[in-house]
């Protein structure tokens, strides 16, 4: 695997995908890389729902901003924050950010290529996905192998956002 630093440096937001499918081996790394993150008081307020049926996925190409990327990738992760799982509001969120962050780490890692869509609270979306009654849309992110590299890299200068006191 590739050394950590590097894959943070590297991840790029991948917004076109092959039609390669995503073996059912690498799906369940992706999703253990999120169950793993840290959350408040060990709550792990997250849940996943993999959309991988064509039908699921043109309802929800239909619902969420920019439709191409979850029509065209091979699996969509939906990310669910749990509202009885959780104690409070941002920590879980926070928690929930953490998971998106290793799924898209891992989905680096792997090769495969990724994006955050920050869809969060729709009701429809949450219809398709058969989210519970207790369970709110956090993020989409669409997973396949990439048919485009992005290099931008763009970040501040360290200089410009750190202070050390």
């Amino acid at each position: 695997m590739a050394d950590l630093l590097q894959l943070i440096q590297t991840r790029r937001s991948v917004r076109a995908f092959t039609d390669e499918p995503v073996p059912r081996e690498q799906i369940e790394k992706i999703l253990n890389a999120g169950r793993f993150a840290p959350s408040g008081k060990n709550t792990q307020p997250w849940r996943f729902v993999v959309v991988e049926s064509a039908g699921k996925k043109e309802e929800l190409a239909k619902l969420a901003p920019q439709a191409g990327m979850i029509a065209t990738a091979p699996v969509t992760l939906t990310i669910l924050l749990d509202r009885d799982a959780g104690y409070d509001e941002l920590k879980d969120a926070q928690g929930i950010g953490a998971a998106i962050e290793n799924i898209l780490l891992a989905v680096h890692a792997l090769g495969l290529g990724a994006c955050w869509m920050g869809r969060t609270r729709d009701k429809k979306i949450e219809r398709i996905v058969e989210a519970k009654e207790h369970e709110e849309l956090m993020a989409l992110i669409p997973i396949g192998h990439p048919a485009e590299s992005s290099n931008d890299a763009s970040r501040h200068p360290l200089e410009t956002i750190t202070r050390f006191i």
